[in-house]
């Protein structure tokens, strides 16, 4: 979106200098007076003289008027009766202003209705049909909310554009599709690979008694992404009726930690817990060999008590503990022969 653009679409006509720059979402000052300064010569923002200047070096006023564009209704009256019949003409004749504002969508979607309207038959990706209809391939997704009040003005449904978003992608090995699936989400590729190469070699996909159905690799802070998960699980795995849980296994260190909990707050209507037997298989292994010294040193808090809820008491502590000395144990402790002893 334009700089003239989001200053058209603000709501009110005077603005404050400070929520200037951060609707214009330019950090440095330098860049933020220029821009000022040439809007102001290109006639799109005014001084408000009477609020006087902001004291920095280059000054700006405290406050500006946005100056709108006087809409010519002869000119747009002649456009909007040139609308494909299916969109609201006579509201748009009535309400010139509402057109204005909705003018740039409707371009494109009504050339789209008279050419090609048939393509609207079968679904396509975001991207894709904001491609097919506005030659730009992110335009649909920048302007989803002024879209949705342009379908509604036009009484047409929400999904008229039949379209579907694309969750984002995860490695995923799946060994078995049924109503209600486990995902193990797997922290580290070298242990999701072990666990793959593992099911696919013996059929088999139960360890503690959890079968599963999904492996996810993690692949960091990716699985962390505001409703990643939960648009994988609607998208990929969801159908009428089905439930799916996940578990979590990863690092027992403080970013593997907060990669589980950071994942549960980016998603929070799944049911998403910790592997528990894993993590205590673990701290088995690790009984009296020499750790490895941790390489996180970032002073970033970590969510004990939500992790040590889900252990006895005793076995929170000892991993708080070893955690605590700048100790970890990595996924890799539980290799492929541990794995296979396991696999039922």
């Amino acid at each position: 979106m334009s700089y003239k653009e989001r200053l058209h679409q603000y709501s009110r006509s005077k603005i404050e200098t400070e929520e200037l720059q951060r609707l214009l979402e330019i950090p440095d000052y330098g860049v933020f007076h220029e821009l000022v300064s040439r809007l102001v010569e290109e006639g799109i923002l005014e001084p408000v003289r009477a609020s006087r200047l902001n004291g920095r070096v280059p000054p700006l006023y405290n406050r500006y008027r946005i100056i709108r564009e006087q809409v010519d209704k002869t000119a747009l009256a002649q456009e909007i009766r040139l609308l494909h019949p299916i969109l609201h003409i006579e509201g748009y004749l009535a309400r010139p202003e509402v057109y204005h504002k909705h003018r740039e969508i409707l371009k494109g979607l009504s050339d789209y209705l008279w050419h090609h309207r048939e393509l609207l038959e079968a679904p396509m990706s975001c991207k894709e049909r904001s491609f097919s209809i506005w030659g730009r391939e992110k335009f649909l997704e920048s302007k989803l909310s002024l879209i949705a009040e342009v379908l509604r003005f036009n009484n047409l449904k929400p999904d008229f554009l039949n379209y579907y978003h694309t969750p984002e992608p995860f490695f995923e090995y799946v060994f078995d599709r049924e109503l209600n699936m486990t995902v193990c989400i797997i922290e580290n590729k070298d242990t999701w690979f072990t666990f793959r190469r593992l099911m696919q070699e013996k059929g088999r996909n139960t360890f503690f008694g959890e079968r599963l159905h999904v492996l996810l690799y993690g692949e960091g802070n990716k699985i962390t992404k505001l409703n990643a998960l939960s648009e994988y699980a609607r998208d990929m795995l969801g159908r009428p009726g089905a439930e799916v849980r996940f578990l979590y296994f990863g690092d027992l260190d403080r970013e593997g930690i907060r990669l589980f909990y950071r994942t549960g707050q980016a998603n929070p209507e799944l049911n998403i817990q910790l592997f528990v037997p894993f993590y205590r298989l673990m701290l088995e292994l690790a009984a009296g060999r020499e750790l490895p010294s941790s390489q996180d040193q970032r002073d970033l808090p970590v969510p004990w008590e939500e992790f040590m809820s889900a252990f006895a008491k005793e076995e929170g502590q000892k991993m708080k503990d070893l955690i605590d000395r700048g100790r970890y144990i990595p996924q890799e402790i539980v290799n492929y022969q541990v794995l296979a002893g396991l696999l039922s």
